[in-house]
């Protein structure tokens, strides 16, 4: 089976994962206007969207880097430290981390297949200086565009998702799946 995937700089091993089937590299091939996560995964009880947002690729053009980069920190800010600016910055941001999770789902719905395990949506974050509190605040806001109380008798097609915001070691210890970086600099080997 293929257990290895990649996405960008980093390769990320899902041989240790009990998956029932291969991942999926789900973010090819979607339809005009979607925004699918980048991987899909399942195991016996859980089906597993993951994001990858690796603001650490050195291969990534400098421009994207930093742009990127300015979305994720403003997200992350305290709403008292935000200029006017930020506000806009982080509010895309989470928007579109939001956005990506609904699509997918309605991809995999659209495509005709029943979700009838509880979801997982993982957003794998590389970049180290990104601490506990930041990851927390930053959890807190996109939560509100993520739509993790459907499972009621209204909305009873709906599994219920579970989100959380990763780095390489919860990401091994908790989910089974390993990230490594493929190169670290130029022509250096991880």
């Amino acid at each position: 089976m293929a257990r290895i995937l990649n996405e960008g700089n980093l390769q990320f091993d899902f041989n240790n994962c009990p998956l029932v089937s291969d991942p999926v590299k789900f973010d090819t091939k979607a339809p005009y206007g979607i925004m699918s996560v980048d991987f899909v995964a399942e195991t016996e009880d859980f089906l597993y969207f993951i994001e990858i947002k690796d603001f650490q690729n050195p291969h990534a053009p400098k421009e994207q880097r930093k742009a990127d980069y300015e979305m994720l920190i403003a997200a992350g800010k305290g709403k008292a430290a935000l200029s006017d600016d930020d506000l806009s910055k982080g509010a895309m941001f989470t928007l579109k981390i939001g956005q990506k999770i609904k699509d997918s789902l309605l991809r995999k719905y659209a495509l005709g297949e029943a979700i009838t395990k509880n979801i997982v949506y993982l957003v794998f974050i590389n970049l180290d200086s990104l601490g506990t509190i930041e990851r927390g605040r930053l959890k807190e806001r996109i939560s509100g565009h993520i739509p993790t109380g459907l499972n009621n008798n209204e909305y009873s097609a709906f599994s219920s998702i579970t989100f959380d915001i990763v780095n390489a070691e919860q990401l091994k210890k908790t989910y089974y799946i390993t990230c490594t970086a493929k190169m670290q600099t130029e022509g250096g080997q991880s």
